[in-house]
């Protein structure tokens, strides 16, 4: 037993890239759920326990069917219900939870190949349901209800305003979503799952390069606007995640710059914070059904351009 357990901490310090990939998420999950639980406490427990416990279900379902998974429903639900508001039901929890293991079943039996992250389309569903529910958000320890900092620019302020200093903002003692709060924490996770090249840097590069772009042409406060621990939450965690990146290289840094344009931009709505969600959930569907039909459609191409040849020859040969 302990020489299994020593093995395992030998590969989690020295060999990452050999762990399994949901078990490096899982581990880089770990700095974002202690600060949630530090910020957040009871709530915070709560959700992630249903959350696994959900996800948990789900993979032993698929594991009792034969089902293969692209990723663990355990991992996928944790990551949506890390975007909800403390100040939401538990049912809204409970439904994200659900509906992103679900997604994950369907996707390993009928879509494997798809490079979307099933617990952000899980909560961009209960977004859209719930008429923004969700994204009702607490302030950290006292538990109140307070607006989340984009939220409170796109209200008050606006511009280049930077009303709250970067360090509070980095550390995330602010309102917002649950287990995703502080940057800090993120940050840790990012450089934990860049050791264990889980994550592409080309994407995340591309995604900042992009916020910086949309921020300095709206003349907005890039500082302000990108120190943001649920930003960089999903852009790590769902969009630069290595198995949902498109094939080519060049399209990696492409597809996260266009998220990174569209996130930000987006506040201009306003959706605030959850406009980050949302749009990487649209792009990674909409890039996906592309490549879909993209697919679809070039081992037929030989076959209808002949066809359309034939067509155009028959009134001649009459």
């Amino acid at each position: 037993m302990f020489g299994k357990l020593g093995r395992a901490l030998d590969r989690a310090a020295f060999r990452p890239y050999s762990l399994p990939a949901d078990m490096a998420l899982g581990i880089a999950l770990i700095p974002p759920l202690v600060a949630g639980l530090t910020l957040y406490g009871l709530i915070a427990f709560v959700s992630a326990v249903l959350a696994l416990a959900m996800g948990g279900a789900f993979h032993l379902l698929a594991r009792r069917a034969k089902i293969p998974l692209r990723s663990s429903p355990a991992i996928t639900a944790l990551i949506g219900v890390a975007l909800v508001g403390a100040g939401a039901h538990i049912v809204w929890s409970l439904l994200i939870a659900v509906l992103a293991s679900l997604l994950e079943l369907l996707r390993g039996r009928f879509w494997p190949r798809a490079g979307i992250h099933t617990g952000l389309i899980a909560y961009a569903f209960a977004y859209w349901t719930s008429s923004g529910t969700v994204a009702t958000y607490l302030k950290p320890v006292v538990l109140v209800p307070f607006p989340e900092p984009i939220q409170q620019w796109s209200r008050f302020y606006g511009g280049d305003a930077r009303f709250i200093d970067p360090t509070t903002l980095y550390v995330g003692n602010v309102a917002g979503p649950i287990l995703c709060t502080s940057l800090l924490a993120v940050v840790i996770s990012i450089a934990w799952l860049w050791y264990a090249r889980r994550v592409s840097l080309a994407a995340l590069i591309g995604f900042l390069l992009g916020g910086l772009l949309i921020s300095v042409m709206l003349r907005w406060d890039p500082v302000f606007q990108l120190d943001s621990g649920p930003t960089w939450f999903v852009a790590a965690l769902a969009l630069a995640d290595r198995r949902l990146l498109p094939e080519e290289p060049v399209l990696r840094p492409t597809l996260a710059f266009a998220a990174g344009v569209f996130a930000v931009g987006v506040r201009a709505v306003p959706l605030y914070i959850e406009g980050v969600f949302l749009s990487v959930a649209a792009l990674q569907v909409a890039f996906a059904l592309l490549e879909l039909g993209t697919r679809w459609l070039t081992p037929r191409l030989p076959r209808l351009f002949k066809r359309g040849q034939s067509r155009r020859r028959e009134p001649a040969s009459a």
